[in-house]
């Protein structure tokens, strides 16, 4: 049986010896892999916009956390050029003795619109920076490339990566899905619920198929939001939240079954995009002061309580180990798991430090022990 994998997700960098702090617990936990996101501010209404920039951050983290595998989640193509992303991703090859892994995405709208980087035509950039990195690093030089988008006229990438660097796409459209499985080395989509989870990776297996391609050297991984707790009232916040954030996803509705006609009108009405405009890559914060919330009630109400009781990584430790199995039973072989707990011992006892001790020992081990 395929080897279940665990990575913590280290979303904030309010301060370095924080950061610090947390890989340090890592690299003596059960991880598999740490990651961070590539961020110059978090997603807009919801989150703190405290980032360090991960690529100088992993190179400290490749002698904290010696032998874990790093990886980021996620990049865009949109600002670096393919020829720097790949020799950052080749030096971290280096350094992490071939344990990193580059996740990169169509990207989202905080960290592209308010510093007015171009972000159109997503996909189509996404997949020559994949194709043109790749050839960077099986060549190294007389690299010659005519994209679209980029670029290169018998260019250099030296020294060569001492291993493969995987590369993980991360979504979940029609495009994003066909790409994944046409060029990545891996998928690690966010939120998905299993039914849909094990669909997509259906339709991931089955362009492989066409392309001939391997599963057998492809990794399928879930990236999630987990909060443990076994206080009732903080547990249904959560899942409020959840609804909440679900109504901001039409795509998701329509395909969970839970959309109506006559949602059209009150999401452009409450947000300013159609069903099928919205995506984290068209908003950033200003459109986000614009969004009136109170007229996406009626589509949070209509999202049955089981749903998200069911799907989201939320609950007491013996809830969280039900979903996962879910989600292993989908196929998902390796998680990404992003901590939302305080680190404050108000939090006690599910703090950061508590959560992460209670996954390390209590979780990990009972999905390793039965593969």
């Amino acid at each position: 049986m395929t080897d279940i994998k665990f990575g913590v997700n280290l979303y904030y960098s309010q301060a370095w010896d924080l950061l610090k702090k947390k890989v340090l617990t890592a690299s003596q936990e059960a991880w598999d892999s740490i990651w961070l996101p590539d961020h110059l501010s978090g997603i807009p209404g919801s989150a703190i916009d405290d980032f360090f920039c991960l690529w100088p951050v992993f190179g400290a983290f490749s002698e904290l956390a010696k032998g874990k595998i790093l990886g980021s989640a996620v990049t865009d193509p949109y600002r670096f050029h393919p020829a720097s992303l790949a020799q950052m991703a080749t030096t971290l090859n280096h350094m992490t003795e071939g344990n990193f892994i580059l996740g990169i995405g169509a990207g989202e709208g905080m960290n592209l619109k308010a510093y007015n980087i171009p972000f159109d035509h997503a996909v189509t950039k996404m997949s020559e920076s994949i194709k043109l990195m790749k050839e960077f690093w099986e060549k190294g030089k007389d690299v010659t490339f005519n994209g679209k988008y980029f670029q290169t006229k018998n260019a250099v990438m030296l020294p060569k990566p001492i291993s493969k660097i995987p590369v993980w796409i991360a979504g979940n459209g029609p495009k994003t899905l066909k790409l994944t499985a046409e060029i990545a080395d891996g998928w690690m989509p966010l939120g998905a619920f299993p039914e849909l989870y094990k669909d997509n990776r259906n339709t991931i297996l089955d362009v492989m198929k066409k392309e001939g391609r391997d599963p057998n050297n492809f990794t399928f991984g879930y990236f999630a939001r987990i909060f443990i707790n076994d206080d009732e009232e903080k547990l249904n916040s959560f899942y409020r939240g959840m609804k909440a954030g679900l109504s901001m996803q039409p795509r998701t509705l329509k395909k969970l079954g839970y959309w109506k006609d006559e949602y059209e009108q009150i999401f452009k009405e409450a947000t300013g995009f159609s069903s099928d405009e919205m995506s984290l890559l068209v908003y950033d914060r200003e459109d986000v002061t614009k969004f009136n919330y109170r007229k996406l009630a009626p589509l949070a109400e209509d999202i049955p309580d089981k749903l998200i009781k069911e799907s989201g990584m939320i609950g007491t430790t013996e809830d969280v180990i039900k979903k996962i199995q879910k989600f292993v039973d989908a196929g998902a072989q390796h998680f990404i798991l992003e901590l939302q707990h305080g680190v404050s011992r108000r939090n006690a006892p599910f703090t950061y430090f508590d959560v992460t001790k209670i996954i390390s020992e209590e979780i990990i081990p009972i999905f390793k022990n039965s593969n």
